[in-house]
């Protein structure tokens, strides 16, 4: 498995994490950054262990790869609730369409298709 596609993975897994549940506050990029390095000189070490797999070998390290990044992204990314992504998700409560608005706001991307309903003001 080449260094680039490991890389890809894992920042592929962070950015969707951080895009369903952006509620991260300040220290949501700082984190969603280190943790990409984090992963990304993991993956230059263990790059060289799937060097002599199958090309079945590989599909299955690097499926074990994206679900290994996926669960420490969830379990430790910072919420202003304080409760963890993966526990969120694992209660059943998984992103709607606001989240991802919120997620690409912070981006700086705006897709208005994705905003939340505005809501009539009703006259006292």
């Amino acid at each position: 498995m080449p260094i680039s596609a490991l890389i890809l993975i894992a920042a592929a897994v962070h950015l969707a994490a951080f895009l369903s549940y952006p509620h991260s506050g300040k220290f949501g990029q700082p984190f969603i950054f280190v943790s990409i390095l984090l992963w990304t000189g993991f993956s230059v070490f263990i790059a060289r262990v799937t060097e002599n797999y199958g090309r079945e070998g590989k599909a299955a390290f690097a499926a074990l790869f994206a679900l290994a990044c996926a669960f420490s992204v969830l379990a430790l990314l910072p919420q202003k609730d304080g409760r963890p992504a993966l526990k969120k998700f694992l209660a059943g409560s998984y992103p709607v369409k606001a989240d991802f608005y919120i997620g690409l706001l912070r981006l700086g991307v705006e897709v208005p298709a994705l905003a939340p309903p505005i809501k009539e003001e009703t006259p006292l």
